[in-house]
C-alpha cells in the first residue's frame, strides 16, 4: 500500500454529476440505517441522518456510472492500494439535508462478520455530486491515519472522487444549510485474512 487515501480532484464533470442526481432522484428513497444494503439494518437518528437510494448494477440507466467508477477504482487501486478487488454490485446515492441536519458519525465500511462466505468490502469511495456552493457543513473526514488526512475543503469540489481502504474510520459532519448529494461505493474482494 502506497498510502491510506487518494483522490481525483473534479474527476467527474458538473454535467456528469447532474445526470447522476437527476436519474438517482427517480429511485424511491429510504431513511438511512446502519447495516449492509438494508439487510440486518437498524435505524439510529442520533448516529446517521440522511435519505439514501440504492443503485443496482442491473439498472441500465446507470451503466455509464458503473463503468466510470470501476475504471477510476482500478486506477486508484493500481497506484495506491493493491487490494484484490473483483466486484461492484451496487452504489449508494445519499442525500444529506440541512432540514434533518444530515450527518453520519464515525464508522467504517467493513462488516467483518457477515453472511457472505467469499467477500469483504475492500476499497471504499465517495464521490461528491453537489456544487459546494449549494450547501454548508457536510465535510467528509477520515480518522486514524498515519500520513494525515486530506483537506475536507478539497474533497468538497464537485465531481471529486476519494478512495480509501474500507477499514479506515470516517464520518460526514452535519449539513447546516442546503443539500449535499454524494455517492458511496464499495469494491469487494476475497475476504480479508
Amino acid at each position: 500500500m502506497n498510502g491510506e487515501w487518494c483522490y481525483f480532484n473534479a474527476k467527474f464533470s458538473p454535467q456528469f454529476c447532474k445526470q447522476v442526481i437527476d436519474i438517482g432522484m427517480t429511485i424511491p428513497s429510504q431513511a438511512a440505517a446502519l447495516g449492509v444494503n438494508g439487510l440486518s439494518a437498524r435505524s439510529d437518528n442520533s448516529y446517521r441522518r440522511s435519505d439514501i437510494r440504492f443503485i443496482d448494477k442491473t439498472d441500465k440507466r446507470f451503466e455509464f456510472l458503473f463503468d466510470a467508477l470501476w475504471k477510476c477504482a482500478i486506477e486508484a487501486n493500481d497506484a495506491w492500494f493493491n487490494f484484490h478487488i473483483s466486484k461492484l454490485d451496487y452504489i449508494q446515492f445519499a442525500e444529506y439535508t440541512a432540514a434533518q441536519q444530515g450527518e453520519y458519525k464515525r464508522h467504517h465500511d467493513v462488516f467483518w462478520i457477515n453472511n457472505d462466505p467469499k467477500y469483504h468490502r475492500k476499497l471504499s469511495a465517495v464521490v461528491q455530486l453537489s456544487d459546494p456552493a449549494d450547501y454548508e457543513g457536510g465535510e467528509l473526514q477520515l480518522f486514524d491515519l498515519s500520513n494525515g488526512a486530506p483537506d475536507p475543503t478539497d474533497l468538497k469540489r464537485q465531481g471529486t472522487a476519494l478512495f480509501f481502504p474500507s477499514f479506515v474510520p470516517h464520518a460526514v459532519t452535519p449539513v447546516t444549510k442546503g443539500t449535499r448529494y454524494s455517492l458511496a461505493i464499495w469494491f469487494d474482494g476475497p475476504k480479508w485474512r
